[in-house]
């Protein structure tokens, strides 16, 4: 299924909704991932190594390949639902933008339009350097770490374990704070094209002392400025995060596979059921690289889209000048 079609089948009439499944997906993640360390690093080698355990053992490769369907699946959905909540913020903002557009050409220029697109240009640029460094050093070196093709496997392996596991733990626990806030600010600006369409109103209705009428419009372009930073900013955050939390997950698996070879390799472990699991992982891999590549899709349109934004946020400031 491509990005587009699985956007338009999900249909999502109000952002906390979203903000309740993201929060319920970061939640599960957090947790399977500190089991699945748990399981890799500490309890399945000791039932192996030193109590030679070996059903106990399989028992728990097959808890832990359940984790790793469980948690992959988790990541892609979460990165999903946050490129959905950010192309809504998106097409919020664009409306904002025409209404201002439309009005400059019908009514002229009210004095505030051109301090108000600069800003936005600005906080637009900074949104779209931030998507693709999202995307240029996580979400594709993530489509190759799990095909394990070209340098960036290692190069990418080598960066989380400099960072440490407790680096990538911390962004699962700061996801719950990035979910919230990006969710009230996507919940305001969806209400933001009906505040400036009524402001704007008040500013034309005003026939002799614009007093009221200008600060109710100021009052509103600078809590619109607001919210598109914060959304956009949180947004790029949350899936910054989710993806870090994936490249952990690939990590996991990776390690495993490693483990696994050697247990049949030292003859403490049936060989063909070691085998298998791998055979399993690697499968999961594929799964999650076709769902990368998708995830890859809608980031694009994200960049396109505020690319588009900027272009209106510019419009908005040679009309003004006129």
């Amino acid at each position: 299924m491509g990005w587009l079609t699985k956007f338009y089948s999900k249909i999502i009439k109000f952002p906390f909704v979203l903000r309740f499944e993201m929060r319920h997906e970061g939640k599960k993640i957090f947790h399977i991932v500190r089991h699945m360390r748990f399981l890799i690093y500490d309890k399945i080698p000791e039932e192996i190594i030193k109590e030679h355990r070996v059903t106990k053992a399989l028992n728990d490769q097959k808890k832990l390949a359940n984790d790793a369907k469980n948690v992959v699946k988790a990541e892609v959905k979460l990165a999903f639902n946050e490129q959905v909540e950010e192309t809504l913020a998106l097409k919020a903002i664009t409306e904002i933008e025409e209404k201002l557009i439309q009005h400059e050409k019908t009514h002229g220029p009210t004095g505030y339009e051109k301090d108000f697109g600069k800003k936005v240009e600005g906080i637009i640029g900074q949104a779209h350097g931030e998507d693709r460094n999202v995307y240029f050093k996580y979400l594709e070196p993530i489509i190759k770490v799990a095909e394990r093709k070209g340098k960036d496997n290692l190069t990418l392996m080598a960066e989380i374990r400099s960072l440490g596991d407790n680096s990538n733990m911390l962004s699962a626990i700061a996801l719950r704070l990035e979910i919230r806030t990006a969710s009230k600010e996507l919940k305001k600006l969806k209400h933001e094209p009906k505040v400036i369409a009524d402001a704007l109103k008040q500013w034309d209705d005003a026939k002799g002392n614009k007093t009221q009428a200008a600060r109710r419009l100021k009052d509103a372009l600078f809590e619109i400025e607001y919210s598109i930073q914060r959304d956009l900013h949180h947004s790029t955050l949350i899936a910054k995060r989710d993806f870090l939390l994936t490249i952990l997950t690939l990590k996991y698996i990776n390690d495993n596979e490693e483990f696994m070879k050697g247990y049949y390799l030292k003859q403490v472990m049936p060989q063909l059921p070691e085998e298998e699991r791998i055979e399993s992982f690697e499968k999961l891999k594929k799964n999650l690289c076709d769902h990368a590549r998708m995830l890859a899709q809608g980031m694009r349109r994200i960049l396109d889209a505020e690319e588009r934004n900027g272009k209106l946020a510019r419009e908005i400031q040679s009309l003004a000048n006129k």
